[in-house]
């Protein structure tokens, strides 16, 4: 679907269900895209420190890949390094920004303890 400049609409990208009420995304299907955005978000992460690393190597001396003037062979080893790293467990990253971002637990009416009564100071 394209709207009049052309472009894909929004809810074209959208489920089906996303226009109904009450329609939710299942929770564990919620779970696993957020893991996997914020291995995504690590990896991209990494290949940018990456790159920033390569790039302070001595030039004169050829660095990782001697004779690469457009900077592909560097680009790519950034790039597969990064989602190497993150598919290992990478720096923490990720798993921050899981714990960050999914929702507390609602708190369970048997951990609580009654509240102590009130005396009366006469």
């Amino acid at each position: 679907m394209t709207g009049p400049e052309g472009i894909s609409s929004p809810a074209a990208a959208l489920s089906p269900l996303a226009g109904r009420a009450g329609a939710t995304v299942p929770p564990k299907a919620a779970e696993a895209k957020l893991r996997e955005m914020a291995k995504e978000f690590e990896a991209t992460l990494l290949a940018m420190l990456l790159k920033e690393m390569r790039q302070t190597l001595d030039e004169d001396g050829g660095g990782f890949f001697p004779g690469d003037t457009g900077d592909v062979q560097g680009g790519l080893f950034d790039m597969f390094m990064s989602k190497h790293l993150a598919d290992a467990g990478g720096v923490g990253l990720a798993a921050a920004l899981v714990r960050q971002m999914t929702p507390p637990a609602p708190p369970t009416t048997t951990d609580a303890r009654p509240a102590p009564a009130l005396r009366r100071v006469a």
